[in-house]
């Protein structure tokens, strides 16, 4: 490939000498192309200095086309047909597809998504697998690496080259274990005496909470960070310390007979659960209609 010569390619003259070739008549060209029959004159002369022939020639009344032009012509239609071709939408049919998508969220993300998920994905797009990834404190970043292609998670403020889109909100309820000293009321100051169980994915840090009750002056005792919210459940079952939970999580998995659950003794705005996806997949036919998939299935109360 000379890209030199690439360089002198007019793609807009190319079209026009198509027509030419085809109709074999300026006039007749101008006004398919809706251009003037002058216009057409020009490009047809640069057309003869690129390709140093005259490619039309006059033959009675009408023009023929050179030796050349003929066998120009073939080629020529090939290459705009997938000129063409590039500047349509890729199809995509999620029937017959073969792809992947690797999905990162939590471990209640996990048990929550993917019995729902797998089933519906299956039968619409047999072709396309599904990876399941755990959840880690450099999920973005890996986004940007193409380690990972989606991730449905808590809101955050993405970097710029990241996509979000909120699909569900939540509120906090605090939960403890069945006959904690708690179990029937808690105040604000019994919830900041308390030792506190926080969902973590890199362990260190502080959370929305914090940063909300520092905003009263107030500060919890964070006794214990992990990063699943299933082992942190269990931690609270043998133990008397309190953890927030989102309300559906706790509705669906918290054994009513073995935990208490709470209002928290503070308001605390809802939380919003996203999805993220590099800014590189955002026009990718499976990414998109995984997106909606996903969106449709699983969080359009709608439907």
């Amino acid at each position: 490939m000379d890209i030199r010569t690439l360089k002198k390619i007019d793609l807009n003259a190319l079209v026009t000498l198509k027509v030419l070739l085809d109709e074999k008549h300026v006039t007749q060209t101008a006004n398919q192309l809706n251009l003037t029959q002058s216009a057409v004159s020009r490009t047809l002369a640069k057309l003869r200095e690129m390709f140093d022939d005259p490619l039309l020639v006059k033959s009675g009344k009408h023009l023929a086309l050179t030796n050349r032009a003929e066998k120009l012509q073939p080629q020529l239609n090939a290459l705009l047909e997938s000129a063409s071709a590039l500047l349509l939408p890729e199809e995509f049919n999620p029937a017959t597809h073969k792809g992947s998508i690797r999905l990162a969220t939590t471990d209640y993300g996990t048990h929550s998504l993917l019995p729902r998920l797998v089933p519906a994905l299956d039968d619409v797009a047999p072709g396309v697998s599904l990876t399941a990834v755990d959840w880690r404190s450099n999920l973005l970043t890996e986004l940007e690496q193409n380690r990972v292609d989606l991730i449905i998670g808590g809101a955050t403020e993405p970097p710029a080259d990241i996509f979000q889109r909120i699909v569900a909100r939540d509120k906090f309820v605090a939960v403890l274990r069945k006959g904690h000293p708690c179990e029937d009321r808690m105040s604000l100051e019994d919830y900041l005496q308390l030792k506190h169980v926080m969902i973590s994915p890199t362990g260190t840090g502080n959370s929305g909470i914090d940063d909300l009750l520092a905003l009263s002056g107030h500060k919890r005792n964070i006794s214990v960070r992990v990063p699943h919210f299933f082992a942190a459940l269990e931690i609270i079952a043998t133990t008397d310390m309190v953890i927030l939970l989102p309300a559906k999580f706790v509705r669906r998995y918290v054994d009513p007979k073995k935990f208490s659950v709470l209002e928290p003794p503070f308001e605390i705005p809802p939380m919003e659960i996203s999805m993220f996806w590099h800014a590189r997949m955002h026009h990718d036919p499976l990414h998109k209609w995984f997106r909606q998939f996903v969106y449709d299935t699983i969080y359009d109360r709608s439907r």
